[in-house]
């Protein structure tokens, strides 16, 4: 963060060219692009489909600023071509807390090219954003950025890793494998998960601190199930999630610390188990769960010093046990057993099934109610 500050504070004025600092090249001959900036730099990273009116070449576009003329000796612009990628490398001083060198990067591909191979972006104290990527697809989308923001209107690819520090990530993306991961700044994102080339599960991991976590997460079509894991602390999580038809089970865990979850799951078409486990201290839960049909459904839910609330459909068949301190257990549903029914204690079971529901708290109140299908609170989150 204070790198970022002092970029605010002193940015470099004073325009400077180097060679290579325009690097145009066949994108076809190159469908995968590496940048990589060292040393003590700043800057921006646009990603561009081009307009429809471009020569067909791909180009890789920098500008650079610094201080004073004699901190242009401490910069050098490489670029090489090999095993089908365009490496471009911007190389500045390495002394400890300067920040003298400012870049503005453009990576403009071409409108004619609808698929791309691998983006590889590494790059210390540089945001990342992107135009008119929504006819534009890459196999892999590796991003390694520190202390600025990553907002992408939308970004697709097999697979998607995006991490950042001391800022905030959002924006949407498409992939069979999604991980974004920041810290202290918050993610914000529309996930389309699709199933993954390499035919395995899809998978979707996000993660920060000391802020929040806000996902609609549409996994309709990873057809061979979803294993997705939340995580922040100090902040809320938000999640809402809907499912489809898969050949495998599906997980999903959410955990934070000194905030409260709010989750919203459709798995009425999954056809296959689940298993969700809600975690947190100190805060609330609120989750409002459309289970698999006929299929095993494993919920857990635990705080402290936080209410619970756990809505299901009636789809849901087996046990159930709440256990709370100093406050009310309540269950309400049709067919339902009791083994155990005391003010800070239930157990019983729902149907007959293999299911199996658990929720603990302390200092405060839990709720499980059985909704017919298709009634569930989650319903109108989609």
């Amino acid at each position: 963060m204070f790198a970022s500050l002092v970029g605010l504070v002193h940015q470099p004025s004073i325009a400077v060219r180097f060679p290579n600092d325009d690097s145009s090249f066949n994108p076809k001959e190159f469908p995968s692009i590496t940048f990589v900036a060292k040393g003590k730099v700043q800057g921006k990273i646009r990603l561009i489909h081009g307009t429809e009116d471009d020569s067909g070449q791909a180009i890789i576009t920098t500008r650079i600023w610094v201080t004073k003329e004699s901190d242009k000796n401490e910069v050098a612009i490489r670029t090489s071509f090999d095993n089908k990628t365009h490496t471009f490398t911007l190389e500045g001083p390495n002394r400890f807390g300067s920040f003298n060198i400012y870049h503005e990067t453009s990576i403009l591909i071409p409108s004619s090219l609808g698929y791309m191979g691998n983006l590889i972006i590494e790059a210390p104290n540089t945001s990342f954003s992107a135009e008119k990527l929504d006819t534009l697809s890459w196999n892999i989308v590796k991003c390694d950025l520190s202390n600025s923001t990553i907002a992408l209107q939308s970004l697709h690819a097999d697979s998607i890793d995006i991490r950042t520090s001391n800022s905030s990530v959002s924006g949407l993306f498409e992939a069979g494998h999604i991980d974004i991961n920041t810290s202290n700044g918050p993610i914000s994102a529309k996930l389309i998960v699709q199933r993954p080339l390499d035919g395995g599960q899809s998978s979707v991991t996000t993660k920060t601190s000391n802020a929040s976590i806000t996902l609609h997460v549409d996994a309709s079509s990873a057809s061979t199930g979803l294993r997705m894991g939340n995580s922040t602390k100090n902040s809320k999580i938000v999640v809402g999630t809907l499912l489809g038809p898969s050949s495998q089970s599906s997980s999903i865990n959410t955990t934070t610390a000194n905030g409260k979850i709010e989750f919203n799951l459709d798995a009425s078409r999954s056809g296959q188990a689940l298993e969700v486990s809600n975690v947190t201290a100190n805060g609330s839960i609120a989750s409002s769960i459309m289970v698999p049909q006929y299929q095993p459904f494993k919920g857990y839910a635990k705080s402290s010093n936080g209410s619970i609330t756990m809505n299901l459909t009636e789809d849901f068949s087996g046990r159930f046990d709440l256990s709370t301190s100093n406050s009310n257990t309540v269950v309400e549903g049709n067919n339902l057993q009791f083994d155990e029914d005391k003010k800070t204690c239930k157990r019983g079971s729902h149907g007959k099934g293999s299911g199996d529901v658990n929720i603990v708290t302390s200092n405060s109140s839990i709720g499980l109610r059985f909704y017919p299908a298709g009634k569930s609170l989650g319903t109108d989150k989609y």
